[in-house]
């Protein structure tokens, strides 16, 4: 007679270990398809969604004690998710998103809220200075981390303080300094995690924010895939270029893997035609690098994020 040894997987000891924290949302096998805009991933063996700012950082100071990788996962924006899943444990914001408290001409913003509801209330408000960001999808934490960013405008220019969670679960409370911020990046926030952002912004006329609002919205309706399941920028600009230029120079547009696109109206938003996988996108990316490397000299570097 034999005996079967079971082996303990990091998804039972993550399980073991979160065990008896309340208010962490812990599930298992959560389809990241579905959490992503470009709806493209596989589940998520281990799925926290912590609903307040304590639960986050005891949910990652047990994780991290016991040597278990995870992952922050915002409104999944500019995310591709490997087709298996990731081999991680995920832990998401979207619990962490209570209205922004407003107060003279700031804004504490928790990260989960979603950045384009964030502008319109800081419009109602009378407070300018994100307009731009109207149209960007995402959390303000993933704004935050990413210094999201259209031409007139990033998301660090507003930020006064953050509240963080080191991997090792302790709170911290930041100002935010010259530095903090750099293009699509944080590094003044390391390898922390954005729980909370306190946004210093300028009082002004709703009526005319509303305005500029719609001059940005109109503007991206126009050369932008609206409408359609993308993850954003897939490339970082190049120093004095533009990735989408690039990409249209060599001829790319409209082009197809499997049902990846990359779109016919901008060349660096790549489009999910309905049942697009990952490796779809990750092949349509390294024809496109390639292309204009050969082209141009050029090495583009992802600005989507590789969950593989």
């Amino acid at each position: 007679m034999t005996t079967a040894i079971m082996t303990r997987t990091w998804v039972d000891e993550a399980a073991a270990v979160l065990k008896g924290l309340p208010e962490i949302g812990l599930l298992r096998n959560v389809p990241l398809a579905a959490h992503t805009y470009i709806g493209v991933g596989g589940p998520a063996p281990i799925f926290l969604a912590p609903s307040g700012v304590e639960a986050l950082a005891a949910a990652v100071g047990r994780l991290t004690t016991a040597g278990i990788r995870f992952e922050l996962l915002g409104a999944g924006s500019n995310l591709l998710v490997a087709d298996e899943g990731p081999s991680f444990a995920v832990i998401a914001t979207e619990a962490l998103a209570s209205e922004p408290r407003l107060a003279g001409d700031t804004a504490v913003v928790s990260a989960g809220f979603p950045v384009p509801r964030l502008v319109q209330r800081l419009q109602r408000g009378g407070l300018a200075g994100l307009e731009f960001a109207e149209g960007i999808p995402g959390s303000v934490g993933g704004a935050v981390r990413m210094n999201a960013g259209w031409h007139e405008g990033e998301f660090g220019n507003s930020v006064a303080t953050l509240v963080l969670v080191g991997r090792d679960g302790a709170i911290d409370s930041v100002a935010a300094v010259p530095g903090t911020f750099a293009y699509r990046r944080s590094p003044g926030v390391g390898d922390r995690i954005v729980a909370e952002a306190t946004l210093r912004l300028t009082p002004d006329d709703p009526v005319r924010i509303a305005e500029r609002m719609r001059g940005f919205r109109d503007h991206r309706v126009r050369t932008q895939p609206a409408g359609l399941r993308n993850a954003g920028c897939m490339f970082k600009n190049p120093p004095g270029d533009h990735a989408g230029r690039l990409i249209d120079a060599c001829g790319l547009k409209g082009w197809t893997s499997g049902r990846a696109q990359v779109s016919a109206v901008h060349a660096n938003f790549f489009i999910n035609l309905g049942g697009a996988t990952f490796k779809d996108v990750a092949t349509l990316m390294d024809q496109a690098r390639d292309a204009v490397a050969r082209r141009t000299g050029v090495t583009l570097e992802p600005e989507v994020i590789l969950w593989v």
